[in-house]
């Protein structure tokens, strides 16, 4: 049984994928490219962050535990928003909503002009690529990427598949040696978010492939459609010491998922967290913008 807490006008419960259909109404009705909006990404990392969820009316709300109680994720959905404002701001005296995007601070500012303080957060910024230009990795920008995949390509028998059940253990082993040195929180994190996406692959709709090298595999990505157009990568991950899989199998994974989704023109390839490597990888791709994230705060 879902173990409920109340507010006195919302019902929060654990997300689970029992809410999924109705979350992906709301998230198709609002439309926004934001990998925070990801129902995968709810579900997966739910073990880390503990996010809850809520509808009212034709919104969803979404809420995660921090150390002083509770930070809100915009209510993405149909119908008007202010309504839906209204009640968290009785619900919530000290009301934080994070990871707000430009064009939703500016859809609650309209409604709440003086209401709440705000700042930036630039490192959970999301980098936004053009499809094609992944696929391709045409031009002089990108030519370092294309280096290394030739070297990819010259020193290996390559292939890459869709990622299946099948695959798991073999994503498991790139994990085992990826993972090795690294013993930071965030790395276990990220491996139990892992593996729930491995449970739960064809309950929440994922897409994945894997990269194999010699017969061995050596990279694989996970990721999710977040519309019609719109993928978010929400793991990749390779064996450290072959050179070019990374790009390859961020080549080959944007290549499957055009064939697949016709209408596909932007990738989501999630924030940096704040780290520098990550952060440098992630601009060397040349992102086509970087979907600038907010927190507002009551005043």
């Amino acid at each position: 049984m879902i173990q409920e807490t109340l507010t006195p006008t919302l019902s929060f419960h654990a997300v689970t994928v029992a809410d999924r259909d109705r979350y992906l109404a709301a998230a198709a009705a609002e439309g926004s490219p934001s990998a925070d909006h990801a129902f995968a990404n709810l579900y997966l990392w739910n073990e880390t962050y503990h996010q809850e969820i809520a509808f009212w009316g034709e919104r969803a709300i979404v809420r995660f535990h921090v150390k002083k109680g509770y930070q809100y994720l915009y209510p993405i959905g149909g119908g008007a928003l202010r309504p839906t404002i209204e009640v968290l701001l009785s619900a919530e005296p000290q009301l934080c909503l994070t990871a707000v995007t430009e064009t939703e601070l500016e859809a609650v500012l309209h409604e709440f002009p003086d209401t709440f303080s705000f700042f930036e957060e630039r490192d959970i910024a999301d980098y936004l690529y053009d499809a094609t230009s992944l696929s391709t990795l045409s031009g002089k920008k990108l030519h370092g990427k294309r280096n290394h995949i030739n070297a990819f390509t010259a020193a290996n028998e390559w292939s890459v598949k869709p990622l299946e059940a099948a695959d798991f253990d073999g994503c498991r082993a790139i994990l085992d040696i990826w993972g090795k040195d690294r013993l930071d929180d965030g790395t276990q994190h990220e491996r139990v978010a892992i593996e729930r996406a491995f449970a739960a692959y064809e309950a929440l709709a994922l897409h994945g492939a894997l990269l194999i090298a010699n017969g061995d595999p050596v990279a694989f990505t996970v990721g999710s459609m977040l519309s019609d157009d719109t993928l978010c990568v929400h793991f990749e991950k390779a064996l450290p010491h072959v050179q070019g899989a990374y790009p390859m199998i961020n080549r080959e994974f944007v290549r499957m998922m055009l064939a697949r989704f016709p209408a596909l023109a932007t990738v989501n390839r999630e924030d940096d967290m704040g780290l520098e490597t990550l952060r440098a990888a992630k601009l060397s791709y040349r992102p086509s913008m970087l979907l600038r994230k907010f927190t507002l705060i009551r005043k």
